[in-house]
């Protein structure tokens, strides 16, 4: 009985080991999965910034400073690849449109 005992609990290690390795993988998914989420108009918090997934779309009563050269892509806070339609917001930590805006707009400044 005594022989048993050494397979049994290198078993239940190997099960714990695979277990915990499967957690931690889900758990790194999930964690990209929720950086590359899109902004959505209707969230709470975007919409508390006046967020527009089209700069045209932006009340011009509510924010007057805004133009329409103002938009995601020429935002210091956007990040993105050549060519794509969407980016990363550092302020949101999401996806957002090249052609959208907030109020937290910080133009990008010119290459001197």
């Amino acid at each position: 009985m005594k022989s048993d005992m050494p397979n049994h609990n290198r078993r239940v290690f190997m099960l714990h080991t695979l277990v915990g390795a499967s957690v931690v993988a889900t758990a790194r998914q999930a964690h990209a999965a929720g950086e590359t989420e899109a902004v959505k108009e209707t969230d709470a918090y975007p919409k508390s910034m006046g967020f527009r997934l089209n700069t045209a779309d932006v009340d011009k009563v509510k924010y007057p400073r805004h133009t329409l050269e103002q938009r995601c892509s020429q935002c210091q806070l956007f990040k993105n690849t050549a060519g794509e339609s969407t980016g990363n917001c550092s302020f949101f930590k999401r996806s957002v449109p090249v052609d959208g805006w907030c109020r937290n707009f910080k133009q990008v400044k010119a290459a001197a």
